[in-house]
């Protein structure tokens, strides 16, 4: 318990640089996907940031931060329209310090991507991510239009205009219930789509839940993924949910907010200027607005020091645990104590993690193995 009295008493004294998460238009969006966490939050008439708060956002951002990352969200953020992001870019060249890097990421379902957009993105250095959940008879599944249409084809048509700027995305790739069984076939048609960065998406408590499902079975689809990858031998493809754990054989981990705590260092931002840690814990917490306080502000509230506080007090199983100063115990919006989603409960997919690192770890020994015998 000292180490983790000591991680606490180190984060309420130092200056949390913050990467920003903007929501231009909440959680609107142009498609009806069944299993969206934002449902519940989905307004009947999109709204689109106003240029004050867009303004105060950067303004804030940038006096604050030597690295500043934007990540552009939604719902459907490209709803917001080219013009907004043009003003966007505007403002970051007005407030930008001398030698100051910006980046600037958006999640997108790409439908809206046109060549007008795609280039845009490219002239100005956008790292670009689409929600793909695999060809079109299993995206089709759940992402629908409002006429309950497959947005399949055109979200292939976005990925194509977006590669034809010289754009290559990652990948999102959400999986429920309804697509575990399709593993393989999922991950072999990204693969031979040309994408290179996946990151698969697992569903709990998306909504109320008719979704979700449990660790044992994560780890069934993850390791048929690690398999088939393992098999392929090409380095160039990176698989978010596998790094993840890859990383720890070497006593490391990656900047994620499933292991790294980093969502200590995330804010996400609504249209009326909205501060919470993620969209996830929007119901349960908020640091205020920006149109009153700064970004560097928010450690000084009880809101951010009770979400501390949470995120750093785990459970015995985690204080016990070797991988626990990897892993973090993951998102504090899944995990679960007497059934029950409580930040301080065990992260949902805990064993699903351990059981990959092990399975992984004795896939590698024996690769090593074979290799050496074989010289």
């Amino acid at each position: 318990m000292t180490t983790i009295k000591t991680m606490r008493n180190t984060a309420k004294m130092q200056k949390v640089e913050f990467s920003v998460q903007l929501k231009p238009v909440g959680s609107a969006c142009n498609l009806q996907c069944d299993y969206c966490y934002v449902k519940p939050f989905r307004p009947t008439k999109t709204r689109i940031m106003s240029g004050d708060v867009l303004e105060r956002i950067i303004a804030s951002c940038l006096s604050n931060a030597t690295h500043p990352i934007f990540t552009w969200h939604g719902g459907e953020p490209t709803l917001a329209g080219i013009s907004f992001f043009k003003q966007a870019l505007q403002l970051m060249e007005r407030y930008r310090k001398p030698g100051q890097t910006i980046t600037n990421r958006i999640q997108t379902n790409a439908t809206r991507v046109d060549l007008n957009l795609a280039t845009f993105f490219k002239d100005h250095n956008f790292a670009v991510s689409v929600s793909l959940d695999g060809p079109e008879y299993i995206h089709g599944i759940h992402r629908f239009n409002s006429a309950h249409n497959n947005s399949f084809n055109k979200t292939m048509k976005g990925i194509e205009t977006l590669r034809k700027v010289g754009i290559s995305p990652s990948v999102i790739c959400t999986v429920t219930d309804k697509t575990l069984k399709y593993a393989a076939e999922v991950f072999r048609f990204l693969v031979a789509n040309g994408f290179t960065k996946i990151k698969y998406s697992p569903v709990f408590d998306s909504i109320s839940d008719s979704f979700s499902f449990g660790s044992d079975e994560w780890f069934e689809y993850l390791k048929i993924v690690f398999d088939i990858w393992f098999e392929m031998e090409n380095p160039n493809i990176e698989i978010r949910d596998l790094d993840e754990v890859i990383s720890w054989l070497n006593q490391e981990t990656l900047p994620l907010c499933s292991s790294d705590r980093t969502c200590l260092r995330w804010v996400s931002i609504n249209p009326d200027g909205d501060l919470y840690p993620c969209e996830y814990l929007k119901s349960k917490h908020s640091y205020g607005n920006i149109l009153q306080m700064e970004l560097v502000d928010i450690p000084q509230t009880p809101a951010y020091q009770k979400f501390l506080d949470d995120f750093l007090s785990p459970p015995e199983q985690c204080t016990a645990c070797k991988f626990y100063s990897l892993c973090g115990n993951g998102c504090p919006a899944t995990r679960i104590a007497e059934n029950r989603i409580t930040p301080k409960g065990v992260y949902v997919y805990c064993q699903e993690r351990l059981r990959l690192y092990y399975y992984i770890k004795k896939k590698f020994l024996a690769a090593l193995k074979t290799t050496s015998e074989r010289r």
